[in-house]
């Protein structure tokens, strides 16, 4: 059974804690570990996968927080994992993103969508958590998985991603699951994108049948009402299973 999908609208002058992401278009997953009770399977546009297109509004709007300063060398993979693509894992829903070259080690959330079509915030009163979006596939599965987390708050200046835009081609990005392993991933490229030119096709286009990562926050500059008027986002694909 398949149902038309949404189209939410733009909102680029709402305050940051009504709307903190904006999506041009979303295409839900097919139901998947994790995934809300009750969804239909939703119709996907050709060549895009089932999930959110993110084009930021803000993560902040008190705070002008930059991201600056030179990037850190990222650690020697404990794993030493090899960079060529593994088999894509099973379903299972992940609990914890640990990144070692930026210090990350964060409990991961969940976000779904709003009754707008809109992609639920990560949880403001939980800046150091991440969140899993959990209507695309689980990390590991095959297609892009994206998971999403601040950059910064009003309360905390460096909110758990505050590091993300200084992440490294090669870096590594473990992503601790409910069945007891660990999807790990290599970083093959960080780019900041303007909201108004978000590239869908490249973010959440077909992957081919291989499993791949999104790991995306704020970025760019702020604007006039204190709105950030990019998203940093992280591509990386599966290298590895612990």
């Amino acid at each position: 059974m398949t149902a038309q999908h949404h189209r939410p609208g733009k909102d680029s002058e709402a305050p940051y804690t009504e709307q903190p992401y904006v999506g041009q278009q979303l295409y839900a997953a097919q139901p998947a570990t994790g995934n809300d009770p009750g969804q239909q399977p939703r119709r996907r546009r050709r060549g895009l996968y089932p999930t959110l297109v993110i084009t930021a509004v803000a993560l902040t709007a008190v705070i002008a927080t930059a991201c600056s300063g030179k990037s850190p060398t990222p650690a020697p993979s404990s794993s030493q994992a090899s960079t060529s693509p593994a088999t894509v894992l099973p379903a299972s829903v992940p609990d914890r993103i640990v990144i070692p070259s930026i210090g990350v080690n964060a409990k991961l959330n969940t976000v779904g969508l709003q009754s707008d079509g809109q992609m639920e915030a990560p949880d403001f009163a939980k800046p150091m958590d991440a969140a899993w979006y959990r209507m695309g596939p689980t990390p590991g599965e095959a297609g892009p998985a994206a998971i999403v987390g601040h950059l910064d708050t009003p309360e905390v200046p460096k909110a758990v991603f505050y590091k993300v835009p200084d992440l490294k081609k090669g870096a590594e990005i473990d992503v601790k699951r409910e069945d007891h392993t660990t999807a790990v991933f290599t970083v093959d490229e960080v780019e900041t994108f303007q909201k108004n030119t978000f590239p869908t096709q490249k973010v959440y286009g077909d992957t081919g049948g291989k499993a791949e990562l999104r790991v995306i926050t704020c970025g760019g500059s702020l604007t006039p009402d204190r709105h950030w008027d990019s998203n940093v986002v992280v591509f990386a694909h599966l290298t590895g299973k612990a």
